[in-house]
């Protein structure tokens, strides 16, 4: 059974209070309530609080005061922000600072309870509003918000995740420089492919944490329940608007050339060229890392053992590739 929350509600009502309280049910041991706070109170609020749920106002003169305190006192992944559907300003400075989730005013409550689980637990909830800042009219400002989304989620994730610290932006190093040595047509590098790299396991903030952080072997139940991952993480972003090469890095990234992979057992270059290359930075990585239940191997090691699955687990093209790219310029793994 879950642990009850202790929970700092700031700008709501007490309808919220009560709505929110009754969604989370035996997961609510405490609702907080703060009108208006200052950086002092929440800093010393923090020490017993396990979630911050932020509700922001479009009409008042900074709508965004209450991030900026948020930030200052270092609790954004444990920040859930309510705000309007039209308030873009908010929904990219909340995006920029990496907060835990973001929800739009009018949210059910029990929506609102299963974002604020997500956050309890290490992970995050971003709610459709984040896709109309992604899709900005200032390209450069959306790319920018889109990478700061992406980190944002990586980030929650190796919260949860004890065993992959810098994974994430190890990965995403190998797999550009790969990309701009491939050059595939559905694989230019980009920053949305570089997104999709970083989020790749994202859907694993929606397994157990008693399965990501098994010191042993996974049985063949928690096995299939970790598999479940690439699907997971396609639902999550889905509403952020991303690029479709960061879905396809997201769904596909566990696929195998032979089609012995999952979760779509797809063969060949029916796999997206994102995926094919990411997937062989990924097994690098993996195999260079150190892991509870195996030693690591050196870098020299892992590409030949790439090589040695050219054709079988990853494209045999890119294997080699890879072994080119990487033999005398091996990336720095410390990140």
């Amino acid at each position: 059974m879950a642990r009850p929350l202790r929970i700092l509600l700031i700008g709501g009502d007490a309808a919220l209070w009560v709505g929110l309280s009754s969604a989370l049910g035996s997961r609510s041991s405490q609702i907080v309530v703060g009108k208006n706070i200052d950086l002092g109170e929440l800093k010393t609020a923090s020490k017993d609080i396990d979630v911050v749920v932020v509700v922001t106002n479009h009409v008042d003169p900074d709508p965004c005061a209450p991030l900026r305190l948020i930030q200052q006192a270092r609790l954004e992944r444990r920040t859930a922000v309510i705000a309007n559907a039209a308030d873009q300003r908010t929904a990219a400075e909340a995006l920029s600072m990496g907060v835990g989730a973001y929800v739009l005013r009018g949210t059910s409550p029990e929506r609102l309870a299963m974002a604020i689980g997500q956050v309890a637990d290490g992970g995050a909830y971003y709610d459709a509003p984040a896709a109309a800042v992604l899709h900005g009219a200032d390209d450069a400002k959306a790319s920018g918000n889109m990478m700061s989304a992406a980190r944002a989620l990586a980030s929650a994730l190796e919260l949860k995740d004890t065993y992959t610290g810098g994974h994430a932006e190890r990965v995403t190093l190998m797999a550009v420089r790969l990309s701009q040595a491939a050059l595939l047509e559905d694989a230019m590098p980009s920053e949305a492919m570089e997104a999709g790299f970083l989020l790749h396991d994202v859907g694993k903030i929606g397994i157990p944490e008693s399965i990501l952080n098994k010191p042993s072997g996974l049985s063949d139940t928690e096995r299939r329940v970790l598999n479940t991952h690439p699907i997971l993480g396609e639902r999550i972003i889905a509403p952020l608007g991303f690029p479709d090469c960061v879905r396809h890095v997201i769904r596909h990234h566990h696929e195998r050339w032979d089609g012995g992979g999952y979760p779509d057992g797809l063969a060949g270059e029916a796999i997206p060229g994102a995926a094919r290359l990411f997937s062989i930075a990924d097994s690098i990585d993996a195999m260079t890392s150190i892991r509870p239940y195996r030693r690591p191997v050196t870098f020299d090691e892992a590409l030949d053992e790439v090589v040695a699955q050219a054709g079988g687990q990853f494209d045999p093209n890119l294997a080699l590739l890879a072994r080119e790219v990487f033999l005398n310029t091996p990336i720095h793994l410390e990140v």
